[in-house]
């Protein structure tokens, strides 16, 4: 029986490093063949020693009980495996975000995904250059944000404060016509794909128009511009806009600025007076 145990282990060994390319996931995988093929020689002994048969099944039952508990995590990961494979939450190339960690799909393995990390230090929809490497056991018990599955658009913000006294309705009209060709191309395509996620989800409004929105702060008059956006492109676009937007308000006497911030940022920058 010990000798069938190591040639199974050895077959088993060569055979993973014949088919699995990942350096990580062979370990993984000879390391749980290694640990498999164990409890079986075991549990076969036990069927010869033991003669007595509900002796056996009590004896198959603790070791059963005490290989779930030493590999818990790694059954888990499988799990989380099998239900990405299932289910299909992301695929690689995927923007996602899973607790505090954001980033791009690289690849999913059989025990853990990597992601191109995005933010983190940086107030931006950057790449940081680490790579983040998630057990695929997150699956089973953490919400994942998905910003490019069905709908490979988001909406964005831009927040522009104005001090009061200045022109609110030609700021709001200025904004509106320097927005309209930057994400026009961006408004049709994300019309398109809803109407086909209406096939699929009950979804209540189509409506992806860019709009501006005016409320009253204490000190301030704030114009919010809402549009869709590549999530990839997200940061490039929401430059552009505030860029031009800043241009055309030096050159108006009666707009005057206080802060203009980007909703998608964590932290505003400027003071509001």
């Amino acid at each position: 029986m010990i000798l069938l145990a190591y040639i199974l282990n050895s077959l088993a060994g060569n055979f993973i490093l014949k088919r699995v390319t990942t350096a990580r996931d062979r370990y993984t995988l000879r390391k749980t063949v290694s640990v498999l093929v164990t409890v079986l020689a075991f549990a076969s002994l036990f069927a010869i020693w033991i003669e007595r048969t509900s002796t056996l099944i009590i004896a198959y039952g603790i070791l059963s009980a005490g290989i779930a508990i030493a590999l818990q995590d790694l059954l888990r990961s499988i799990a989380g495996g099998i239900l990405i494979i299932t289910s299909n939450p992301f695929k690689a190339g995927d923007r996602i975000q899973v607790g505090d960690n954001i980033g791009d799909v690289l690849d999913i393995g059989n025990f853990s995904t990597k992601l191109m990390e995005i933010r983190e230090w940086g107030n931006s929809d950057q790449y940081t250059g680490r790579i983040i490497q998630l057990p695929n056991s997150f699956v089973l018990n953490q919400p994942i944000k998905n910003y490019t599955r069905d709908f490979s658009f988001i909406w964005d913000e831009i927040r522009v404060m104005l001090i009061y006294g200045s022109n609110w309705k030609k700021a709001q009209e200025i904004i509106l016509k320097i927005a309209d060709p930057i994400v026009k191309g961006f408004e049709s395509t994300a019309k398109e794909e809803l109407l086909r996620m209406g096939n699929k989800y009950f979804i209540p409004t189509y409506d992806v128009q860019t709009s501006i929105y005016t409320s009253i702060g204490e000190n301030w008059i704030e114009l919010r511009l809402r549009y869709v956006v590549d999530p990839i492109k997200r940061r490039e676009v929401n430059n552009l806009l505030a860029s031009k937007i800043l241009e055309d308000f030096e050159k108006e006497e009666d707009i005057v600025v206080g802060t203009i911030t980007s909703l998608g940022e964590r932290k505003f920058s400027g003071k509001e007076e």
